[in-house]
């Protein structure tokens, strides 16, 4: 088993794009990294996050090409994430494309997380370092923020540029091949890396987008990261979850009770794993409502109760939170 933060080794595979061509040979970087190149042909593979960042240093500094991770980002496509890019790609809006990302990132990397803040009419994707994160390569960041925005663009067009980019990193040197790389203003040496979008064009509905290849997405997402920490706290809580919804019993002190935890050092262990027990709390639920309704064989009714909703209205509330639609408008 694999420990500290991993990453898909398909993620490698615009680097290696981008690197054809030139003079520099990308099997021999990786070798050096301490990587196999051939595992990046491997779908599922995953490869520690360190020897990623250095075979991207390496790239960086063998290539002397600043824009290197702009480049490797506009290669990205969506199979490149996994499950998180179907979802991305099939969501109805670039809200609910932003929340899989937050929600799903893991799969593609866990190196790190993102956080979806909205504040003043503005949505604001962050990405954040956990206790264990390796310190990410320039080009890395700019690859995964441009590839980011690629699979954005797919579900939603135009709809998805965002109004402003942060970055840590950069030079106002190539400002102008940034902000044709990302179509908008970019901020450079900024506090935190993060992509902001204007909350109400966010939330606008995406005709093109497909709920229920979204919802098959979102399900393969969930399953695919409880392979990779099955022994994780958060896994726990969401196992523990799916049985006492029937029962009422989804308060957080009867879960850290389950578990022979306090509920503050239940609290505590998710953040360090980047989620909380809302969070989980909503997913779990979300998930189990989208594949109750698409079975067909309960009602609207049943389904509330069944996910340990106090009446159906509240149940109509938060269905129409995660999807835009209340259950009735979702099953016609």
């Amino acid at each position: 088993m694999l420990h500290g933060p991993t990453a898909l080794a398909l993620t490698l595979a615009p680097l290696r794009e981008a690197l054809h061509g030139t003079s520099v040979d990308f099997d021999a970087l990786a070798r050096r990294a301490g990587l196999d190149p051939g595992l990046i042909d491997r779908p599922n593979t995953r490869v520690p996050s360190a020897r990623i960042q250095r075979l991207w240093r390496l790239a960086a500094e063998a290539t002397q090409d600043p824009l290197l991770g702009l480049r490797a980002g506009s290669m990205v496509r969506p199979g490149t994430f996994h499950a998180l890019g179907l979802g991305i790609v099939s969501s109805t809006s670039v809200l609910a494309a932003l929340k899989r990302i937050e929600r799903y990132s893991g799969i593609v990397s866990t190196n790190g997380r993102f956080a979806l803040l909205e504040d003043d009419g503005f949505l604001t994707l962050e990405a954040r370092p956990t206790l264990v994160s390796v310190q990410p390569a320039d080009a890395w960041v700019d690859a995964t923020l441009v590839a980011t925005c690629r699979m954005l663009t797919i579900c939603a067009g135009s709809a998805a540029t965002p109004v402003k980019v942060r970055l840590k990193q950069g030079s106002p040197e190539y400002a102008d091949a940034y902000r044709k790389a990302f179509n908008c203003p970019v901020e450079f040496h900024a506090e935190r890396v993060s992509l902001v979008f204007d909350a109400q064009l966010a939330a606008q509905r995406v005709h093109s987008g497909n709920a229920e290849l979204a919802a098959e997405a979102d399900h393969i997402a969930n399953r695919y990261l409880e392979t990779l920490a099955p022994a994780s706290v958060a896994a726990r809580v969401r196992g523990l979850l799916v049985k006492a919804m029937l029962a009422g019993e989804v308060d957080q002190d009867a879960v850290a009770r389950a578990l022979n935890q306090s509920p503050s050092t239940l609290q505590r262990r998710l953040r360090k794993e980047g989620t909380s027990y809302q969070t989980l709390l909503d997913s779990t639920r979300r998930e189990l409502a989208l594949h109750y309704l698409r079975e067909g064989q309960h009602s609207i009714a049943d389904v509330a109760f069944m996910l340990g909703f106090a009446d159906q209205s509240n149940f109509t509330r938060a269905f129409r939170r995660w999807t835009g639609k209340t259950p009735r408008q979702y099953l016609s």
